[in-house]
């Protein structure tokens, strides 16, 4: 399983209002803009399941999406180091199934808004 969920795709608007309303209606908090025009969010604090940070970056009609579940140490360490501290938000395996399925649902939601192919 890859690290991160990674989506490129082509848009015709600035898609930075749908990904903020999405991002509010799913309890994603916004955690700024980078110095490449990198828009993070992240919802959880990875206390309970892992944090599920998201990242948008749009140049133009480019759109690159990365989506993934960040492990804590601690929950690293009640898992015997089991899970991976970044793990994809892809169906398939048990680790972090309920975090992968609660973040697929939610960037699923955000996928459709833009047109784009939900993540299997």
């Amino acid at each position: 399983m890859a690290a991160r969920t990674i989506r490129d795709f082509q848009v015709g608007f600035d898609v930075a209002p749908v990904v903020d309303a999405w991002a509010q209606a799913n309890r994603y908090g916004f955690r700024g803009v980078s110095p490449d025009g990198t828009r993070n969010y992240q919802r959880g604090n990875g206390f309970l399941t892992g944090a599920m940070p998201l990242t948008v970056r749009q140049a133009g009609p480019a759109v690159h999406l990365e989506a993934w579940i960040h492990a804590t140490l601690v929950a690293r360490i009640c898992a015997l180091f089991l899970i991976p501290t970044d793990m994809g938000i892809e169906s398939g395996g048990v680790r972090g199934i309920l975090p992968r399925n609660m973040a697929r649902d939610a960037v699923n939601k955000l996928l459709g808004q833009l047109s784009q192919p939900p993540i299997g």
